[in-house]
């Protein structure tokens, strides 16, 4: 009589517990090899990822003192946590995922001896406008990342070649694209409800998925539409965070809350993208952009800024549209384009749809990070 080897333990790590790209990433990691290996997620908070991941029967623990920007003491508590968790729970894989969390858990890792220990960097934070110090403790966890770590996943080419200038980066370091699922994207008559009443009496949405951080330079898109009064058209920004007073006030200021309107987190907001006539997504920073992925996946036409990884979901003119960063006057262009040559934008759809298709699949994401799991 044989017996099934026991399942190997792995322990996902991230720093904050919203529902970002990194979050929806290893939402997306645990959930689809839960049956594969025993996959607990620790995180800093209980927001929704927390949520989403107890809905799949998954085990998540808190990391006390954990946030987004440095605090000497605050990490120096979050580390010594993750070295007792580590020698606790023993787990054989340590998937450390964004930039705090890569330097606190290669270490601890280390020093707890986990067998494995695999990092995703999602975005270098260099990238964002951050002080010196900041940068400077960065660079740092990087190179503890960089030490420690058994293998680095670069979720695109763009992150992979800046990881490069990294010490002992390229010898472990390989690009497994984000991926998305085939769900099935609700019809456009279906979708009225999920957009602010006054919009609905324009002729043409144009639609935002993000974070209200600076990183997603939402305020150069709104500067946009005060250029484009005299178009029949609506700006819906689905997304919450801590910008939200100040682009409150920017809209107010341009004298735009009857065209610019931002109600929130929609949950699910991949399911309703064909609320929008057009997707926008102005960030100055992206190393890939799920939601990207996923209005390709919705198929409607795309704008984005040229940043990370974006160029190689988008061919600039044939799949969408690509504008440079902190650009007000190319969103502009691109907008009014998308607006009046309804043809090309429903090819550029199209286009972004098919190759969404064939090279960001959910499948080949989980397949190549089970096999950098088992080594």
């Amino acid at each position: 009589m044989t017996t099934e080897s026991p399942k190997k333990k792995v322990l996902i790590v991230i720093t904050k517990s919203n529902f970002g790209g990194a979050q929806r990433y290893v939402f997306d990691i645990a959930k689809n090899l839960k049956n594969r290996f025993d996959v607990t997620v620790a995180c800093g908070g209980s927001g929704l990822l927390v949520e989403k991941l107890k809905s799949e029967n998954i085990q998540t623990m808190v990391i006390p003192f954990l946030a987004r920007d440095v605090n000497i003491f605050k990490d120096i508590f979050a580390f010594f946590h993750l070295f007792r968790l580590f020698r606790s729970q023993k787990p054989d894989i340590i998937h450390l995922n964004s930039s705090k969390i890569g330097g606190l858990g290669a270490l601890a890792g280390t020093l707890a001896r986990v067998p494995r220990i695999v990092f995703t960097a999602h975005g270098w934070a260099w990238n964002e406008d951050r002080g010196i110090l900041s940068k400077t403790i960065i660079r740092f966890a990087y190179f503890i990342v960089c030490a420690f770590s058994d293998r680095i996943i670069a979720v695109s080419k763009a992150i992979y070649e800046q990881g490069l200038s990294l010490p002992y980066a390229k010898d472990k370091m390989t690009i497994i694209h984000n991926g998305v699922e085939n769900i099935e994207i609700l019809d456009k008559s279906l979708t009225k409800n999920m957009l602010p009443e006054k919009s609905l009496s324009a002729g043409f949405i144009v639609g935002t998925v993000a974070e209200l951080h600076p990183i997603k330079g939402l305020t150069y898109a709104i500067q946009a539409f005060a250029e484009l009064k005299e178009l029949d058209i609506a700006y819906v920004i689905w997304a919450e965070g801590d910008e939200r007073k100040k682009l409150e006030v920017l809209i107010e200021k341009l004298n735009l809350k009857d065209r610019v309107y931002m109600p929130g987190n929609i949950p699910d907001a991949a399911l309703f993208m064909k609320a929008f006539d057009c997707f926008l997504l102005p960030s100055l920073s992206e190393a890939l952009g799920y939601v990207v992925l996923e209005a390709g996946r919705a198929e409607i036409p795309v704008i984005a800024t040229s940043v990370g990884g974006v160029p190689e979901i988008i061919e600039d003119m044939q799949s969408g549209i690509l504008v440079h960063p902190k650009n007000t006057k190319e969103i502009v262009r691109a907008i009014t384009f998308m607006f009046e040559n309804k043809e090309k934008r429903e090819l550029m759809a199209k286009n972004l749809h098919a190759s969404v298709i064939e090279k960001f699949s959910i499948e080949s994401m989980i397949e190549k990070t089970r096999s950098v799991y088992e080594g």
